[in-house]
């Protein structure tokens, strides 16, 4: 039996949660409501939140103290991002509203309307224009400068998410089915096509040259798939199952390794070419989120109300919010982490 267990860890690496913990964070902001999203600006100065009961906030990063609020009779809150390097913000709320407000003053410069829950939103690299999607099936691309509507796309079924192709030039959106619609954003010609995958899928993305498509699904099934932009060619490449949905999957630099997380509990990193685990990170709930820092030599996951600091096959420290923590980001340099969460705080670690 001992040489069983031997050959199973030998197969399949565990990695078991013990560590130092603390609550004892660098600077903590209080809000009203939970925290829905955060974001460092540009060069590491302020902190941009947004609540659950629709308040928008700036925080000086340094003492914490809040620069500026607005939005605070809005409904809640799904997105909010930097825009020109932190002159404006663009959020969007569950009604469908968007909004593109000045961060030094709040003054409101541009507003759209979609029918939905916004399921996503991006910029563009230039940060001239954003594309939006909803659940119901209503997505754009957006002129910031101008404040008007450059392109619009409808689609039936439910939306899982949306994404800029790699030259910007493309919009996708895919449904849960597992349909995939692409529209030329010069032409306006569009097109789809679709997964060779049955269950339900739960989000999708491109490697870098796009000759390549991350997919998971919630049957815990995570796959590489070849595709042309038109079509996937075949059944997939490469791949993992977790005993629970997967929440994400995302590539690893060189696109040689993928990290997923799902509600079985687990962090996996594999390899694409050997479709095989080389570290899993086990966790007491299911894990909402994972970050490699920028050389990839540690993995910040956050579950259940902790943040978990992954250090190869160790895990040196975790730390702790009062409720389900909803996201988390490294700084620039990853010495900092900022969390926030359900507990209605937004938190600086040192990492």
């Amino acid at each position: 039996m001992l040489r069983v267990y031997a050959l199973l860890a030998l197969l399949f690496p565990l990695v078991i949660a013990t560590s130092a913990q603390t609550t004892d964070a660098e600077l903590t902001l209080e809000h009203g409501s939970s925290v829905r999203t955060a974001a460092w600006n540009t060069d590491e100065t302020r902190i941009l939140t947004a609540e659950g009961a629709g308040a928008i906030h700036v925080w000086s990063a340094e003492d914490g103290e809040r620069l500026l609020t607005y939005n605070e009779d809005g409904n809640a809150a799904t997105h909010a991002l930097w825009v020109g390097d932190g002159a404006a913000i663009l959020s969007a709320d569950e009604t469908g509203l968007l909004l593109l407000t000045s961060a030094v003053d709040g003054a409101p410069i541009h507003s759209w309307k979609l029918t939905g829950v916004p399921v996503a939103l991006e910029l563009n690299a230039a940060e001239t224009q954003a594309l939006v999607f909803t659940r119901e099936g209503e997505g754009a691309v957006l002129s910031l400068a101008e404040g008007s509507t450059v392109r619009r796309f409808t689609l039936t079924g439910e939306i899982g998410g949306a994404a800029w192709s790699s030259d910007e030039t493309k919009a996708r959106a895919w449904t849960e089915a597992g349909q995939i619609h692409v529209w030329d954003l010069e032409t306006g010609e569009d097109y789809g096509y679709s997964l060779p995958q049955r269950t339900m899928l739960l989000g999708l993305d491109w490697s870098a040259d796009e000759r390549r498509l991350l997919a998971w699904f919630t049957n815990g099934a995570v796959q590489v798939y070849e595709t042309d932009g038109a079509s996937v060619r075949g059944r997939a490449i490469s791949g993992i199952r977790h005993r629970s949905f997967v929440k994400r999957a995302i590539w690893s630099g060189d696109e040689s390794m993928v990290m997923s997380w799902a509600g079985d509990d687990t962090v996996h990193i594999w390899s694409v070419d050997g479709a095989s685990s080389q570290r899993v990170y086990r966790h007491d709930d299911w894990v909402i989120g994972a970050l490699w820092d920028e050389v990839k030599s540690r993995v910040l996951s956050w579950s259940h109300i902790y943040l978990y600091l992954w250090d190869g096959d160790e895990m040196p420290r975790r730390f702790r919010h009062r409720n389900l923590v909803s996201g988390a980001a490294w700084n620039g340099d990853a010495t900092r982490i900022l969390s926030w969460s359900w507990d209605g705080t937004a938190r600086v670690w040192p990492a």
